[in-house]
């Protein structure tokens, strides 16, 4: 199977800004308020590929527009622009469209645009990015119809190479990952947007930069057994559980394998910069989730989930460092919260917040439940239910050149988390997670 090119999949981001509008109600001119820019009359590939303007799967994008508009103004694909007329769609003075189709890179980028007579001539600039990388600026001087052609192959390399490095690292840890599993008879299972990659394209989500894969606790209990001689000192793939930060440090629960023979610029470990252990430092890693337990009880399952959630916080007080800033876009409880837990956690030994949590995580060891729960997850994934029969023994699915185990009933799993799981996510996070650029406050 062919890779798949990132902005194919994706889609590009396309900024049409104008930095000087007209206002014809300002101008006395006429009632209308709006402020007018450019009349653009087509984007897209100069030969598209795609047949139609939508998608079925992909309501966020457009393969070009291009008028008479045809269907209903898609305000997911479409934004600042004012709306469909004949020949075109007026600019506001910032405008965002999201095109997807093969033929933008193959062929290029086509824009046609109108400059009207009362624009042209009053200092106006109109400015094409892509991705956020400008790409021109045109000076609006005179009336007429204009056309521009862009090569968008330069657009976005960083980003391209980042995640070409990011999935070979994860398909080495997870071949690896795989193969000790295979070795020790044990289940594991692709989750998440990995398993989501794996069923919706066929390989890695080409914008994740991640892999997830969870195991039962009587699983995860026998590969703790071996980890020295299969990950141990001096291996290019290090075995690293959450309490192994080094210098009582707190980054979360998760356990993790590393890939050490290679450094990639990834922000995983960068809460416990400058305190913690720096060799892990831009070392890519994949996730081990945990599979314990979940009461049938409502209440003791919140009561438990909750305990671990809290313990979490009082372990943030044991990182590097604490930014305040990063949740104010969070709701006032859990701002006070954060602030509350981590200034008590600073004052309790580690060590006891860990002791704690591995006697929370594991009171329903021995019983018999219907259902699991990450216990080492993302903190508001904490009290999540999975129902045990899902994953099974499971079964293996294609993954670019590999294969991996998923659970038995992977759609469930799937339709649990994502709903129609075939269906592509909102542009804005179409975006790598654990680049140096993206911010994960948890």
């Amino acid at each position: 199977m062919s890779k798949e090119y990132l902005y194919d999949s994706m889609g590009y981001g396309i900024q049409i800004d104008v930095t000087k509008t007209y206002n014809p109600s300002k101008e006395g001119k006429s009632v209308d308020t709006r402020d007018l820019g450019v009349l653009l009359c087509y984007l897209g590939a100069i030969h598209s590929e795609h047949d139609g303007t939508t998608y079925e799967k992909d309501p966020y994008v457009l393969s070009r527009l291009e008028f008479p508009y045809k269907g209903d103004w898609n305000y997911h694909a479409l934004k600042g622009f004012y709306g469909p007329e004949e020949n075109g769609t007026w600019t506001a003075p910032e405008n965002t469209v999201y095109l997807k189709d093969t033929g933008i890179r193959n062929s290029g980028l086509k824009m046609v645009y109108y400059v009207p007579q009362f624009l042209a001539g009053i200092g106006s600039m109109l400015r094409i990015s892509v991705e956020g990388e400008l790409l021109k600026e045109i000076p609006l001087t005179n009336e007429g119809m204009y056309e521009e052609v862009f090569d968008v192959n330069n657009v976005g390399l960083a980003t391209q190479e980042y995640l070409d490095n990011a999935h070979r690292i994860l398909k080495i840890l997870l071949t690896d990952f795989d193969r000790v599993c295979t070795k020790y008879g044990l289940h594991y299972y692709l989750i998440c947007g990995s398993l989501l990659g794996a069923v919706r394209h066929g390989d890695l989500i080409p914008w994740d930069d991640d892999v997830d894969v969870a195991m039962p606790r009587k699983d995860f209990d026998i590969l703790l057994q071996h980890v020295d001689e299969e990950w141990g000192t001096g291996k290019d793939i290090m075995f690293l559980n959450y309490n192994q930060m080094g210098n009582h440090s707190f980054l979360d629960y998760m356990t993790r394998i590393v890939y050490m023979k290679e450094e990639i610029p990834v922000n995983v470990f960068r809460k416990i910069h400058g305190k913690g252990r720096n060799d892990i430092e831009n070392h890519m890693p994949m996730d081990i989730y945990v599979l314990d337990n979940a009461s049938d009880n409502e209440k003791y399952h919140t009561f438990q989930t909750q305990f671990i959630r809290g313990l979490y916080g009082l372990g943030m007080g044991h990182r590097a460092f604490i930014n305040e800033q990063e949740y104010t876009n969070r709701d006032d409880k859990t701002q006070r919260m954060v602030k509350i837990l981590t200034s008590i956690g600073k004052m309790i030994p580690l060590s006891w917040i860990f002791g704690c949590y591995e006697w929370v995580r594991k009171w329903n060891r021995n019983k018999n439940c219907k259902n699991y729960f990450e216990s080492n997850g993302f903190i508001y994934c904490i009290p999540w239910k999975f129902k045990q029969e899902w994953f099974g023994e499971g079964i293996r699915l294609p993954l670019g050149n590999m294969t991996v185990m998923a659970p038995q009933n992977y759609k469930a799993f799937l339709n649990m988390h994502y709903g129609d799981f075939m269906e592509f996510p909102p542009m804005h996070v179409r975006k790598p997670t654990h680049s140096e650029e993206a911010s994960g406050i948890f």
